[in-house]
């Protein structure tokens, strides 16, 4: 699934009259970035119609952006004229007058009614213009069979909205809920992140089961052994390889480093420690009675 997400303005732009501090560009821009990075932890693909908060980009122009994405979301918080309006409280989803994005656009604004507890309930809405849709972002998104919707995230002239929208750990919440609710409309569920030892491409790979990526151009101590990965996270075996003190380390067939042993490689007969750096120098041999070597 690949999705568009557009902040609704850029710069700072739509102050709030009950909270100078709230810009509605502000806001949308950190929303959506956030709504990015918890829909991409689902696996869907993300795209954004700007690349810096104070790019300008034409309304059309940015729906157009959607050309091959399955949702085009526009996000934005409301106003009632320019004064103060404590009263007026719901979120809605201004959809494509096709009818295209209504159930998702509900479940969002569902959504953001739960999570802000909003005084008044969700609701959709639909508005028609000379050319088809009133709003230029939802007009370029159909000419390109995108399903799309303005995210209207209550009214910025409500003091109690505004403040809330001020609140950075609020819009993460809104934007994991948000993100929570597109995956459960269109049936993604979250991918599994890959943990421990994985044989793929033709070696071994180590992930790390926080973060689901891969060990790559490091060292690695998996239980009281020492593996070093190269840079596409393969396992490297059968060679030496040199840690951050210049000094050489073996690593075995099973990629383990090799520790307190001797070591044949290409012929010629290597001794390493038992803090598995290579010996250099002088070292003195003694045999049994039976000219065997020992330690």
């Amino acid at each position: 699934m690949k999705i568009c997400l557009d902040a609704g303005h850029q710069g700072r732009y739509n102050q709030s009259p009950a909270d100078h501090r709230y810009y509605e560009s502000v806001m949308v821009w950190k929303l959506h970035l956030l709504q990015k990075k918890y829909l991409e932890e689902y696996g869907i693909e993300v795209i954004t119609t700007r690349r810096r908060q104070d790019e300008e980009k034409g309304l059309f122009a940015r729906g157009a952006e959607s050309k091959g994405c399955d949702l085009f979301l526009s996000d934005h918080s409301n106003a009632v004229g320019t004064g103060v309006n404590n009263q007026v409280d719901y979120p809605a989803a201004y959809c494509e007058i096709n009818g295209s994005a209504d159930g998702i656009g509900m479940a969002l604004a569902q959504c953001v009614e739960k999570v802000m507890k909003t005084k008044q309930p969700a609701r959709i809405e639909h508005r028609r213009g000379q050319n088809g849709d009133y709003y230029g972002v939802l007009r370029g998104a159909a000419s390109v069979g995108t399903p799309g919707l303005i995210l209207e995230h209550s009214f910025h002239t409500n003091a109690q909205i505004a403040a809330w929208l001020l609140k950075d750990s609020n819009l993460e919440r809104l934007a994991k809920a948000e993100a929570d609710a597109i995956a459960l409309y269109y049936g993604i569920t979250v991918q599994e992140k890959k943990s421990g030892w994985l044989e793929e491409d033709g070696g071994w790979r180590f992930y790390l089961g926080d973060s689901g990526d891969y060990v790559a151009n490091d060292w690695y101590e998996d239980g009281d052994q020492w593996y070093w990965f190269d840079g596409a996270g393969m396992m490297v075996h059968d060679t030496w390889k040199t840690g951050s003190d210049g000094k050489w380390y073996y690593l075995k067939s099973d990629g383990a480093m090799a520790k307190d042993q001797w070591i044949i490689w290409k012929g010629e007969l290597y001794r390493v420690r038992e803090d598995g750096a290579m010996f250099e120098g002088t070292l003195c041999l003694k045999t049994d009675e039976k000219g065997a070597l020992k330690e």
